[in-house]
Parts: structure tokens; C-alpha cells; sequence
């Protein structure tokens, strides 16, 4: 090989680590080993309980949400789902603010048994902390039984400059975390 097709190959291996370095997310999920994901048929979005601080990053998150579940057959539901849908966090326009998710301020806490919980990260609400700014936090729970079955958070820094590279960033986080859930047991 020549050394001019060498430098080229490594010029465009250098460039493609980098792309994937700046794309990357960091994932976390936990789910309940004993619940069965096969009966949950929809979900119901809890709304935040203040408005978000950034409406448009809340609606892409929640459009990406509610795209990715329903391919995978959980429909979305006003009230009353199978599973309640708790966002929490937002990502991290590196302005020291973030979309502003929180929970519902009048929703009884989910139950957590320590006993059957055996995901890598602890439920939502068990550990009493927000997530750190950047990060997305997403809690699935049994309505029949206010039960936490699943959480997952995905981190990710958006460039506020770069308003449309960072939906575009958005969508990828929520789909790589949304390809956790359900569990693949």
C-alpha cells in the first residue's frame, strides 16, 4: 500500500472516533427481575410539575418517547396506562439550566422493595437525589400496584449554539436509552 492510502485510512479512522466520542451517551438501566414486561400495553406521561424550562427540548424528548414505545406496540394513554412514565432531569445546554423536569409534586412515591430490585442503578425516587444536570431520568411504574418496574438515565451535553444539532443529539440519547426498555430478559 501506498503511503498516501495509508494516511488516508487514518486520517478517516481518526475522524470517525472522534464523531462517535462526540455522539457518545453514557446509559444506566435497572428493572425489576420479577415483573412481566409483556402485559404492559400502554403508558401514561406523568406531567411535570412545573412548566419546562425549555418547551421545545421537552416536546422533542417526549415526541421521541412516545415514537419509540409505540413501535414497540405501548400506546400512549392521557390516563389511566398500564405503566405511569416519570421523566425527571433534562439535558444540559451547558447554561446552568436544564429543561426542568420534575416530578409530580401530588403523586404518592412508587413503591421500591430492596428485596426484588436488582438493576444496576436504584429506582427512581430511592435514592432521594435529583439526577445531575445533563442527565435524563425516566421511571417506569406499575399502575395496579405503584410498583417501580424499570428506570434508566441517559447523559448527554448539548452545545446551546448549535440549537439543531442538540435535537438532533436528544433523539439519539432517548432512542439509545428507549432500546433498553422493555428489558431483554
Amino acid at each position: 500500500m501506498n503511503s498516501g492510502v495509508r494516511k488516508l485510512q487514518f486520517l478517516l479512522l481518526v475522524a470517525m472516533l472522534s464523531v462517535t466520542c462526540c455522539f457518545a451517551q453514557k446509559v444506566k438501566v435497572g428493572y425489576d427481575k420479577t415483573a412481566d414486561f409483556s402485559k404492559y400495553k400502554s403508558y401514561t406521561l406523568q406531567k411535570p410539575a412545573t412548566t419546562p424550562n425549555r418547551p421545545l427540548l421537552y416536546a422533542s424528548i417526549t415526541g421521541t418517547i412516545k415514537n419509540d414505545l409505540e413501535a414497540k406496540g405501548i400506546a400512549s394513554r392521557e390516563k389511566d396506562g398500564d405503566l405511569t412514565l416519570i421523566a425527571t432531569g433534562g439535558f444540559d445546554y451547558g447554561l446552568n439550566s436544564d429543561v426542568g423536569l420534575s416530578g409530580c409534586q401530588n403523586c404518592p412515591a412508587p413503591l421500591v422493595d430492596a428485596m426484588d430490585w436488582t438493576g444496576k442503578i436504584p429506582a427512581g425516587g430511592a435514592s432521594g437525589t435529583a439526577p445531575p444536570k445533563g442527565t435524563l431520568q425516566l421511571t417506569f411504574v406499575d399502575r395496579a400496584n405503584n410498583k417501580v418496574v424499570w428506570t434508566g438515565t441517559v447523559t448527554q451535553k448539548l452545545d446551546a449554539t448549535k440549537q439543531d444539532q442538540a435535537l438532533q443529539r436528544v433523539g439519539a440519547a432517548v432512542d439509545k436509552l428507549m432500546a433498553e426498555f422493555p428489558p431483554k430478559k
